[in-house]
């Protein structure tokens, strides 16, 4: 029986996406409405329907990916060509022997379109459609058994038969209703995407088209506006727009490339504005060219524009974010929007190595980038370090010998994983004052990590490396000691990263991949560069953080939720095919997905329920630190879509290509650790908040406890919420 449930599921599922994928959507509500709208002509819904469940059915028969036709890919292209057939013809069984050939070659089209374009990076968008539906016309006219629909023909005696009297009432209101021309014809135009040429049908699309996206419907309207306008200008016959409403094309070229196939912007909007042109002038001349065949132009100037304007985007070499390719496809224009900008904020370094600093402890910058000495021009990006005490004194006693010096024969530790490229070992270390300008770099060693970025450690004490050019060095491992060396009257370690692998390269401008600045309050950089006075160290890890956050694929998280209701729950560790990890609820399906890099823990993505305790972790542990200070400061911000709809929510999505004013914010701090016989017991303290004209709109707080190296609990506190989480088993 649960198999049974399972395969009606996915039935579901591909059949209802089939219909918002006409959308660029996965919206079930959307995909509820545009259904219903089908079947205002039954005929015709129950053709589309047919057609695209017998595309379906022949690609899970075909062994095709699960997911694409789970995801609705397979199906539009055959729904729209069933509800144009439907339309076209009276239904009978030869009707719908037809049907499913011509479905099963939709089919076909769709995985040849997909096949060649998908090599250049281009999405097939409805060419099947319009190849299968022309082909099938042409060829029915060879077909004497097949009827001509009268759907177009006797409309008022079809509404009647299949409506009867109120259904002729609705019909006759919305269309003597005294709406602008402009008004009228949008919503037509809406409907006409799904051959439903009529008000209601557009007014019923429109709605849903607002509940899935505020800024695709926002997009529909600037996209047909700007036809409307462009028409009046040039001086077109507006019949073109009227005349089986056409205008279709400018609504969903606004929407495929002002906010799906390119992030939603000033930008994106300002090419909807411009290509609107080329739209009508492919329509015109196309519909002349068909029109010898006696062929409907339907969603060709679309198709078209959308595929040259994308093929145009991936030459630019400048430019990239105005506007800006969506990498990761979210099927909703907020989404690629939100998630695109937070991701972009909080992983702007994310193709970057890692580099981490080379000593133990905690150090102080005495000359950073662009130094007062030396660090000039070509070597501008570099950084002296020291070691000072709480006097912020870098030796002890008189200063006067080489020892009295804190970070004098400190070791000295590889920034990352490389090879040796070159190393000097030989030159003597410096009397306190005096200089080596004939050897500037003194004894230094220069690692390759790749084939673009090298680091060099200078001023290394005399015959402390222990390494030879051409070895392998690990993240972490011991090479020498900091010493006097070359161009340094005082002890000090001179670091800098470089694109070649000479010593006395030119630097490059790169940042320290994550450390503590213990400069006031302990802080989590990520990806910065430290500056002058700054004290720093690398992450030191917390053994009973590391072990609790290290989620295993095909691990099981059981939970008992106590609130009023005490519920079990169990959420999976899964890792997918592009090697994203993830935990995964397994009641509502909802997906958190995670990066542990081995100082650091962080969400960088959920969707699913936001009802569900796996969406209050999410929030809880948003960004860990593997390690423990003191008074640590941790901040983060949180993507708008994080959080569920609200007034002020649907007013930052009409407005968020121009300008978010929704930030919520993450902090985090250790509450806790002590030791006990099983390992240290942490407990982490963390809050999300929404400010906003300096009222509270958001307001979590949250309680993580951590023992046996496992998680135990995590409790959660608002104003309207309250529940504690028992981990029993991990």
């Amino acid at each position: 029986m649960p198999k049974v449930v399972t395969i009606l599921n996915q039935i579901f599922r591909s059949t209802l996406n089939s219909y918002t994928m006409v959308f660029f959507s996965k919206n079930r509500w959307f995909g509820a409405i545009l259904f219903v709208v089908t079947f205002f002509d039954l005929h015709a819904g129950i053709a589309g329907l047919v057609s695209l469940m017998t595309a379906n059915a022949f690609a899970w028969a075909l062994g095709l990916n699960r997911a694409s036709i789970l995801s609705g890919f397979y199906g539009f292209n055959a729904l729209l060509v069933g509800l144009g057939m439907g339309i076209s013809f009276q239904p009978m069984p030869q009707f719908y022997v037809l049907l499913i050939s011509v479905a099963l070659a939709t089919l076909f089209l769709t995985l040849a379109f997909e096949g060649v374009l998908g090599k250049y990076g281009l999405p097939f968008l409805t060419f099947p459609f319009l190849i299968a539906l022309w082909l099938a016309s042409l060829a029915a006219r060879n077909y004497s058994s097949l009827l001509q629909g009268e759907a177009g023909i006797y409309t008022l005696n079809t509404i009647y038969e299949r409506g009867g009297s109120v259904t002729m009432e609705i019909y006759h209101w919305f269309s003597d209703v005294n709406w602008p021309n402009f008004i009228k014809t949008y919503f037509k135009s809406l409907g006409a995407i799904f051959f439903q040429y009529h008000l209601f049908a557009g007014l019923l699309i429109a709605a849903g088209l607002l509940i899935y996206s505020r800024i695709a419907f926002l997009l529909s309207i600037v996209g047909f506006a700007s036809a409307w306008g462009f028409y009046l200008l040039i001086g077109a016959n507006m019949n073109e727009l009227n005349y089986g409403f056409i205008g279709f094309n400018h609504i969903l070229t606004a929407i495929a490339i002002g906010g799906f196939f390119m992030v939603a912007s000033r930008w994106s909007f300002l090419w909807v504005i411009l290509i609107t042109p080329i739209i009508s002038i492919i329509t015109g001349g196309f519909s002349e060219l068909l029109s010898s065949l006696q062929l409907p132009v339907y969603s060709l100037p679309f198709n078209i524009v959308v595929l040259l304007f994308l093929y145009a985007m991936k030459f630019r070499v400048r430019m990239l974010l105005k506007p800006e390719t969506v990498v990761v496809q979210y099927y909703s224009p907020e989404k690629n929007l939100y998630v695109g900008q937070n991701s972009r904020q909080r992983f702007k370094y994310r193709g970057y190595l890692p580099i981490n600093l080379p000593f133990y402890g905690t150090w102080t910058v005495n000359q950073a980038h662009n130094g007062e000495h030396t660090h000039k021009e070509e070597w501008r990006h570099a950084w002296d370090f020291v070691i000072t005490d709480e006097n912020g004194k870098e030796f002890q006693g008189n200063g006067l010998e080489t020892s009295d010096y804190y970070c004098f024969n400190k070791p000295v530790i590889a920034p990352a994983d490389g090879w040796v490229e070159e190393i000097v070992n030989n030159v003597p270390d410096n009397a306190i004052g005096n200089s080596n300008l004939d050897q500037n770099w003194g004894n230094t060693i220069v690692i390759r990590h790749s084939e673009w970025l090298f680091t060099s450690i200078s001023h290394l004490a005399f015959g402390s490396i222990k390494v030879t050019a051409g070895t392998w060095v690990t993240k972490g491992q011991v090479l020498a000691t900091c010493g006097n060396s070359g161009r340094s009257p005082y002890p000090h370690l001179h670091f800098q990263l470089q694109s070649t692998p000479y010593i006395g390269s030119p630097t490059i401008d790169y940042p320290i991949s994550q450390y503590i600045s213990l400069s006031g309050k302990p802080r989590l950089k990520h990806y910065e560069v430290p500056v002058l006075g700054e004290q720093i160290s690398n992450i030191v890890q917390e053994p009973a953080l590391k072990k609790a956050f290290h989620f295993v694929p095909g691990q099981n998280i059981d939970f008992v939720c106590i609130t009023d209701d005490a519920y079990s729950g169990r959420w999976k560790v899964v890792v997918d095919v592009y090697k994203n990890q993830y935990l995964e609820d397994q009641k509502t399906e909802a997906k958190a997905f995670f990066h542990m890099d081995g100082s650091l823990f962080f969400f960088n993505h959920y969707e699913g329920s936001q009802k569900c305790m796996l969406y209050y972790f999410y929030l809880a542990a948003y960004k860990v630190p593997l390690a423990h200070y003191d008074d640590i400061n941790v901040t983060d911000v949180f993507p708008p879509s994080s959080f569920s709809s609200s007034p002020l929510r649907l007013l930052q999505d009409i407005v968020a290509p121009f300008r978010i004013f929704i930030n919520p914010v993450y902090q985090l701090g250790f509450h806790e650790l002590t030791e006990d016989f099983n390992g240290n017991r942490v407990v982490l303290a963390s809050r999300c908040y929404l400010k906003i004209a300096g009222f509270d709109s958001l307001d979590y707080r949250f309680i993580i406890e951590i023992s046996s190296d496992k998680l135990q609990s995590f409790g959660i506190t608002s104003k309207t919420f309250n529940a504690k989480v028992n981990f029993t088993k991990s």
